[in-house]
């Protein structure tokens, strides 16, 4: 009895690795358009200006929303302040804010981001700066990264095979002060999957063997009691 339960554990732990594994995320972060959107489903370009208010704002099939960011930016509005150097490249208007806080972005109407490319641009007066950014699926978090030094007007890729649902943006990390910017977005979605029924084949092999494991006990147990 004891011997059956250690391989039912033993099995049963297999399996719950196996179904991790399987399921695991690995998002990729990589540079320059197409990079990681190889199929445009949704845009957001920002230059809706009276809506930009709305926290969060829709466009593209997409929410963003800030947390701890300001909206007037000093009275620069969205698209910054004449002579941010760190704005060159953009056309347009643009999502800016300042303070100590971060963008979101989020897929929306059950959809997941396969793909999301933006360009990145900062409110401070230099042309670099540090990019920290955070993905997840359904509030866990998936992903994430640091480059310390990017160049205004990059061109950022996030592509996942499983994906996700949201992205935090901000620079110079989480939690200090930062003037975010960030414009030209595409988005290639699919539909939200819970990645559980990718692993049902491992389950019905464990079943199999659970069940046999089980004749095999009851065929011993009829043998004994005819002998």
């Amino acid at each position: 009895m004891i011997r059956m339960r250690h391989v039912m554990l033993a099995l049963l732990s297999g399996l719950a690795t196996l179904i991790f594994q399987a399921n695991a995320w690995a998002v990729t972060q990589t540079f320059g358009a197409g990079s990681a959107v190889s199929v445009v489903n949704g845009t957001a370009d920002f230059e809706s200006v009276g809506s930009l208010f709305d926290n969060p704002y829709l466009e593209g099939g997409m929410a963003f929303s800030r947390t701890d960011l300001s909206f007037n930016n000093n009275g620069c509005g969205y698209a910054g302040c004449v002579g941010h150097v760190g704005f060159v490249g953009f056309s347009g208007n643009y999502m800016y804010g300042t303070g100590n806080g971060y963008f979101e972005m989020m897929a929306t109407g059950g959809k997941v981001f396969r793909g999301l490319e933006f360009t990145i641009g900062t409110g401070f007066f230099n042309s670099f700066q540090s990019v920290t950014w955070e993905a997840y699926s359904s509030g866990v978090l998936v992903g994430s990264g640091f480059l310390p030094s990017v160049a205004a007007g990059t061109i950022i890729g996030l592509s996942d095979l499983v994906g996700f649902d949201l992205l935090r943006y901000t620079d110079n990390g989480f939690g200090t002060f930062s003037a975010p910017a960030f414009d030209s977005v595409r988005a290639q979605f699919d539909v939200s999957t819970v990645p559980l029924p990718a692993a049902l084949p491992l389950f019905a092999t464990g079943i199999g063997l659970l069940g046999w494991l089980a004749q095999r006990r009851k065929q011993k147990r009829v043998g004994l009691a005819v002998s």
